[in-house]
């Protein structure tokens, strides 16, 4: 199946080639930054953000942030599992929905 959208990868520091914007965010035992290429998110593009795990909500809310300095608005969220039993729904802005495929709440 093919989706006719534009794929961007955000990476850890260090992974993507040219320019980059930065985000810091605080993971449990340190700080960590993620990066996206200047040019690769259009000015005002609808943006579905896709992550493997949701648990303290850390780096989904810094690739959120990316995704807004680099122009785009984050439409929705989409994780494959999510560790709510650690809250992490508090730390995403309110008016992205997020939907995950496998919620454990225990």
């Amino acid at each position: 199946m093919e989706l006719k959208v534009p794929f961007v990868p955000i990476r850890k520091k260090g992974k993507l080639p040219g320019k980059t914007h930065q985000e810091v965010y605080i993971k449990e035992y340190g700080e960590d930054v993620i990066e996206v290429q200047v040019d690769a998110i259009s000015q005002g593009s609808k943006v579905l953000l896709v992550d493997d795990l949701l648990a303290t909500g850390g780096s989904l809310r810094a690739a959120v942030s990316l995704i807004e300095k680099a122009g785009g608005d984050v439409a929705e969220a989409f994780t494959l599992i999510e560790l709510a039993y650690l809250s992490p729904r508090k730390h995403i802005p309110e008016h992205i929905p997020i939907y995950s495929l496998i919620t454990l709440t225990e």
